[in-house]
């Protein structure tokens, strides 16, 4: 949504605070507008303080920055002390650290984007520090992100599910939103192996460019059950398209907090059921 125009001309041209982990002052200036604007919004344009609101939406929008640099750098920290440790346990610690850091926030593009960056650049630099299987390493670890992101899957398709038969509480538009952020977690993955690529050298940039070349060719675990998701939920929303509610922009913001809230209980579920579950049986190899 565009900024009040008013309300960003109150605001210096360039951020003055330094950006945070992977974003840049240009997004961050964004952020802080819209931010500024829904305050204003709230109170129907009336009364207020421009300016007061561009503060308070700055404060708020670094507040936000600070804790995903945070919770960036110790997702980071885990996956390299993961690669330090036994290749048959990476995908299990991997999964169990992607699966932590995505129950925490909300499922949409941005974040999802922010902790499959964080685990894939920590894993290429957990894998070159590795004076052995290296590459075993690498490809261990990016098994335990699809295999958690699989789960992600399955815990937005039971939140929405759950949403979707609550008669009159979410309306089709929250439930739409929620359905697409879903459908596009193989393709932000493999977007995000693809940057970081870029990055890689020698041995591991061949690996990471393999599993690119498969993933796009043959999909991954987490495509197969996104897949599988979504075809079941457009039949659920079919069935009650005529109970669902039409939102405006304030409502749809509350129904994805509502959504953050289910989808990361029952992704925390799958969590623990995971765990507990895995030292009685051996992990499968992803495609």
């Amino acid at each position: 949504m565009t900024a009040n125009t008013s309300t960003t001309q109150q605001a210096p041209l360039v951020p003055a605070s330094s950006p945070a982990h992977g974003i840049t002052p240009e997004q961050r200036y964004r952020m802080i507008a819209e931010a500024a604007y829904y305050l204003a919004e709230k109170r129907g344009f009336v009364g207020g303080d421009m300016a007061a609101d561009w503060l308070q939406a700055e404060a708020e929008i670094d507040r936000k920055l600070r804790n995903q640099e945070s919770a960036a750098t110790d997702i980071e920290q885990r996956v390299r002390t993961a690669l330090a440790g036994d290749p048959a346990g990476i995908a299990q610690e991997v999964r169990a650290i992607t699966l932590q850091a995505l129950s925490h926030g909300k499922l949409d593009k941005e974040a999802l984007k922010q902790v499959m960056t964080s685990v894939v650049q920590a894993a290429l630099q957990g894998s070159a520090q590795r004076a052995k299987q290296g590459t075993q390493a690498l490809k261990e670890a990016l098994r335990g992100l699809d295999e958690a992101l699989a789960a992600a899957a399955e815990a937005a398709q039971l939140a929405i599910q759950e949403a979707a038969g609550r008669t009159g509480e979410f309306s089709r538009q929250g439930l739409k939103r929620a359905t697409d952020d879903l459908a596009v977690l193989e393709s932000l993955l493999v977007e995000t192996l693809t940057d970081v690529a870029r990055e890689a050298q020698g041995n591991l940039k061949a690996t990471l460019q393999d599993i690119i070349n498969h993933a796009r060719a043959s999909g991954m675990v987490v495509g197969r059950r996104v897949m599988e998701a979504t075809g079941q939920l457009a039949q659920v929303m079919a069935k009650t398209a005529h109970e669902q509610v039409e939102a405006d922009v304030d409502t749809l913001r509350k129904e994805g907090e509502l959504l953050a809230g289910l989808i990361a209980g029952a992704l925390q579920g799958i969590a623990a059921h995971l765990q507990k579950a895995a030292p009685k049986s051996k992990q499968g190899k992803t495609d």
